[in-house]
């Protein structure tokens, strides 16, 4: 391809990608990339071999293709080393592949390439947050605002990892600096909500998210914000409000973890207030349509089941039905060996105790990335997925979405959590899953009592409970046990006295999007 037809096939990929048409516009970048046999010989050309990486890491990236993304940005960088922002999104693209270690080191990198960048430091201030290195995380944004003192987002930023060690005071003196640099700041604003709301000032908290509507009227963050926090404070009925503003509005698709909780939260509300009829009519709707919720899955299945009417919505109407226990030692002989080089090596990552808004008490939890940590998590991995055939096989014959829409091909993250005296976790699910797993490493050894067990039940978010015969199951774990169950399954872990630790690696099974 000569250097003009690789410019416009540059600029025809770009256009297709800014219309949505990413398909398309892959088509362009990987032409261009097919016709460049040998190293590029100008500057000019290298640049658009480069774009042409950036680019379709990016549309890849946008479609789920989490690996391949990272691979093509890997490539950018292998022939521009110095292109600070394809650091950027590289290491966001590990980010969100729950490899937190590998987005330190790409953010460690951009600071090396650009030590005087505030954007640099406040990057691997994020990234250094989210794998839990608070401190750290709080250094790296202090530098940053050192370098640029009217960096907003540095103390926007500086102020949730505050919030997450639990110094609200300091978290909320950081967002009204980053407020008074930037006054149309409408996430500060958000976050500055949170930590008021987790002060106990909820009119407070209120102000705050009103004023990140005034800024960004169609905020899909805030809306989320003022809808959970009305719930939360009974005010059900305005509640519904703000998370119906996500069904006539354009940024559904944009948003989907907001979408996905409004549907579901509004189910709730109309339960709450007993208008069952217009909860029945929007479940009706629904289940007509063609996305999956998983949370509105859950709630279905336990609404109906109190209101003794027919769950019509087709994820997996019986999710306790399609609970699987299986064990280690079906797929490797000596598992005692075996689960001890697990441990060795989970306890090696880096564990956060009581992560921030987490389900985990009295307890710790690695980043999702437990595959990674070493050669036995490795092994893991690949005894989970005969197992995940062994489950499918087991069920495909069953008529629901969950089993008809089976992936051929999947994504799994994992992580170690250990509990100690006193630990436990909260009822909770995976919406963001579609299949969920436990394997039990070192269980609670509690003769005539269900302490370390786990509960699979339809009752979740504290739901009122009319009819207490709702199914649930305990499950007493034994050591090298593999639980698997729907994402949309309620689960907690019940509480243990014993002054002990329970482990386990816990895991999610992630569709790979079309």
């Amino acid at each position: 391809m000569v250097e003009l037809t690789a410019l416009q096939a540059l600029r025809r990929g770009v256009a297709a990608h800014k219309e949505g048409k990413l398909h398309e516009a892959e088509k362009y970048y990987r032409a261009i990339l097919k016709s460049q046999s040998t190293p590029p010989t100008s500057t000019h050309d290298r640049d658009i071999i480069v774009e042409a990486y950036s680019n379709l890491g990016v549309s890849l990236q946008h479609r789920g293709e989490l690996k391949a993304a990272i691979d093509s940005y890997k490539q950018a960088l292998k022939i521009k080393p110095d292109y600070i922002q394809v650091y950027y999104i590289l290491g966001l693209a590990l980010r969100d592949r729950g490899d937190l270690e590998a987005s330190i080191d790409c953010y460690r990198q951009a600071v090396k390439v650009k030590p005087g960048d505030a954007d640099a430091l406040n990057n691997l201030g994020a990234a250094l947050q989210h794998n839990g290195e608070l401190d750290a995380a709080i250094d790296t944004y202090k530098q940053a605002l050192k370098i640029s003192p009217r960096c907003a987002e540095a103390c926007n930023n500086m102020g949730i990892s505050f919030q997450d060690k639990g110094d609200l005071d300091a978290a909320i003196s950081s967002y009204k600096q980053a407020l008074k640099i930037k006054p149309n700041y409408a996430n500060a604003y958000n976050n500055m909500g949170h930590a008021l709301h987790d002060k106990g000032d909820l009119k407070a908290s209120i102000d705050c998210y009103k004023n990140a509507l005034k800024i960004t009227p169609d905020s899909a963050q805030a809306h989320n914000n003022m809808g959970n926090i009305l719930k939360e404070m009974g005010e059900y009925q305005e509640a519904i409000k703000h998370f119906d503003f996500f069904a006539t509005s354009e940024i559904n698709p944009s948003k989907p973890q907001f979408w996905f909780n409004s549907k579901s939260q509004t189910l709730e509300c109309l339960y709450i207030l007993g208008h069952y009829s217009e909860l029945k009519e929007r479940l009706d709707l629904l289940a007509e349509s063609d996305d999956m919720n998983l949370r509105v899955a859950a709630v279905s299945a336990f609404v109906t089941n109190q209101l003794n009417i027919e769950d019509t919505y087709p994820f997996c109407k019986k999710p306790l039905d399609f609970l699987h226990v299986g064990s280690l030692n079906s797929h490797i002989s000596d598992v005692s060996g075996f689960v001890e080089n697990l441990i060795l090596e989970a306890k090696k990552e880096n564990q956060v105790w009581e992560p921030t808004h987490g389900v985990t008490k009295f307890g710790f939890q690695t980043s999702p990335t437990i595959f990674e940590a070493g050669k036995n998590c490795e092994a893991l991995e690949k005894i989970i997925r005969k197992e995940i055939d062994s489950y499918y096989s087991k069920f495909q014959s069953e008529d629901c979405v969950y089993m008809n829409s089976w992936p051929d091909e999947y994504n799994l993250r994992g992580w170690f959590s250990r509990l100690v005296k006193n630990g436990h976790q909260t009822p909770h699910n995976h919406p963001s899953g579609w299949l969920s797993g436990v394997i039990y490493l070192k269980t609670i050894d509690s003769p005539g009592t269900d302490e370390g067990s786990i509960e699979l039940s339809l009752h979740g978010h504290d739901l009122p409970i009319l009819d207490n015969s709702y199914a649930r199951k305990i499950h007493r774990p034994k050591v090298g046990d593999i639980v698997l169950f729907p994402s949309s399954l309620f689960h907690r872990t019940i509480p243990f006295d014993q002054d002990t630790e329970r482990c386990v690696i816990a895991f999610d099974l992630y569709r790979y999007s079309s």
